[in-house]
């Protein structure tokens, strides 16, 4: 079976896990999209200057189609091709050269053909994966989440470095804007080529609320826990609490997203790696010992670019269709007391401390109507209801947060088993809960033992 038949059949499979809901890569659809005036139209290609690179993605002063002596001198160094020689970085399995056949380099932005060995034109998917360090994560993986965020991110980038070009100069293949290297989506396993394949599919990229042209979207490796303010008003200062422990200033000084901590989040871990399996005798850490469970999880792209892009901030498809709700909230940290999560009992309850971060668009200014965190209970063959607990989220801005209390003492009546405890945001007016939800924006959800007794695997909740 050809290479193409087999990505596609994995493909195939895998987007069928997406829909229903086993991923979670995506998180925004387009029940509530909305269609603006499109008044900038996304390129599909980008002309890169190709340089020989040096190990930390730098370039040098050599170009990779230069020629020297009678010959050209670096059809085989890395930049110039992932096939290379003399460096670490290099995949000696084959010889591959230097694949442009003019310079500077004309790509497609976002491909989809070509079979292995012959995809060297694709700019997004030989940048995602040395971003975001694929072949560095979890047994050389990175959640969907993780990896959806980065194309989003990259792909918003290098549109607003194609608009500006006057200002910023001809992309190369550097540092300097985004590290590409051809043939390095065709070193990547199976898995990896379809993880970033469905991570690239939906097009979307980032703009302002009132704008669909891209906004600047920088990005790093990493943050010792709180970003950088940028140059934007997008690129403000935000707390990234699960980058606390290994978190470390770099690449991130001008704001903006951090690469590690997006798989952070989307581990659930506080080691970019993320955890090994529960055999391994670093469990739950990684495989060098770092790291613990985090009480957060995000599993979906959207909650992770908009904790780290956020005010004015919305998704779009590329028809300018705004795909994210303008009210948006994410929870940041949960700590718990008393009787509580996973395991609870009828007649008991306890107390959730959450952190809780406004990655709207708006103040959740108290006046004539009010925001509050509150829940709702789930269960198989039940009608889902509003729990009575609250905590008030008056004067939180956008891109900031607010830890509250929230008192959870409420468990149905609906005798033992599994339940589904559903963290949410409400407006309250008029007495009347509009439920953040109810715009499109996912509850966070968790699985709830009541009295012991389930029928399916209940994780435990970091404390």
């Amino acid at each position: 079976m050809s290479i193409n038949r087999i990505l596609k059949t994995g493909l195939v499979a895998l987007f069928s896990l997406l829909m229903l809901g086993i991923l979670g890569a995506s998180g925004f659809g387009l029940a509530f999209g909305r269609v603006l005036a499109q008044t900038y139209q996304p390129p599909e290609n980008v002309t890169v200057i190709m340089y020989r690179l040096l190990n930390d993605g730098s370039r040098s002063t050599e170009r990779c189609d230069l020629f020297r002596n009678g010959q050209y001198v670096n059809l085989y160094s890395w930049g110039c091709t992932a096939y290379c020689e003399g460096l670490s970085l290099c995949d000696t399995s084959k010889q591959l050269p230097y694949p442009m056949v003019a310079e500077p380099a004309a790509l497609e932005i976002d491909g989809t053909s070509g079979s292995s060995g012959e995809i060297y034109n694709q700019y997004l998917r030989d940048v995602i994966p040395l971003e975001i360090g694929v072949k560095l994560g979890s047994q050389g993986y990175k959640p969907a989440a993780a990896v959806e965020a980065q194309a989003i991110a990259a792909r918003t980038y290098i549109y607003q470095r194609i608009y500006y070009a006057s200002q910023y100069g001809t992309p190369n293949n550097s540092n300097q804007f985004q590290v590409f290297v051809p043939y390095y989506y065709d070193t990547l396993t199976f898995l990896q080529k379809v993880m970033v394949q469905i991570a690239t599919s939906n097009h979307h990229y980032l703009s302002e609320a009132s704008s669909s042209y891209p906004i600047e979207a920088l990005f790093g490796a990493d943050n010792p826990g709180v970003t950088n303010q940028g140059n934007r008003p997008y690129l403000k200062s935000v707390s990234d609490p699960i980058s606390q422990q290994y978190g470390a200033s770099d690449g991130t000084l001008l704001g903006g997203m951090s690469s590690k901590g997006a798989s952070r989040w989307s581990f659930g871990h506080t080691s970019s790696k993320g955890p090994v399996s529960s055999t391994h005798p670093n469990y739950p850490h990684d495989v060098d010992g770092y790291g613990d469970f985090w009480s957060v999880k995000h599993d979906t792209a959207a909650r992770i670019l908009t904790h780290y892009y956020y005010t004015g901030v919305q998704l779009r498809d590329g028809s300018a269709t705004v795909v994210t709700p303008d009210e948006r909230w994410s929870p940041l940290t949960i700590t718990w007391a008393g009787v509580c999560p996973s395991l609870m009992s009828h007649g008991q309850g306890c107390t959730a401390t959450v952190q809780v971060q406004n990655t709207g668009v708006s103040d959740w200014s108290c006046g004539s109507s009010s925001y509050i965190l509150s829940y709702r209970w789930a269960k198989s063959g039940h009608t889902e209801t509003a729990g009575s607990g609250q905590a008030s989220l008056c004067g939180v801005t956008p891109g900031s947060a607010a830890t509250v209390n929230l008192p959870i003492n409420d468990l149905p009546n609906w005798g033992a088993g599994a339940y589904t405890l559903r963290l949410d945001v409400a407006r309250v007016q008029a007495g009347q809960k509009i439920w953040f939800s109810s715009g499109g924006w996912p509850t966070y959800n968790i699985s709830v033992c009541a009295d012991g007794s389930c029928n399916v695997f209940i994780p435990q909740v970091v404390k």
